[in-house]
């Protein structure tokens, strides 16, 4: 699971990476419409909304278990 969750990060910063490129070339004068350019921000944005919340789902998950531990419970992994 976390083999596909870093190639998925990776297409992600990618994809970012060709936006910045035409974001660019707009301002420069060529590129994408703008219409495109928008939309392909906002798929951008998107994305790294879910991979926001996947990491902090991951961390509250860790935090919750470390907390148990100090409570005296024990993991049931």
């Amino acid at each position: 699971m976390k083999k596909g969750i870093k190639i998925i990060y990776l297409v992600l910063i990618a994809f970012v990476i060709y936006l910045i490129i035409e974001v660019i070339r707009k301002l420069i004068g060529g590129s994408l419409g703008t219409e495109e350019l928008v939309l392909g921000l906002l798929i951008a944005n998107l994305g790294y909304s879910f991979s926001i919340n996947y990491r902090i789902s991951d961390l509250n998950s860790k935090v919750s278990e470390h907390l148990g531990w100090h409570k005296g419970r024990r993991n049931s992994h």
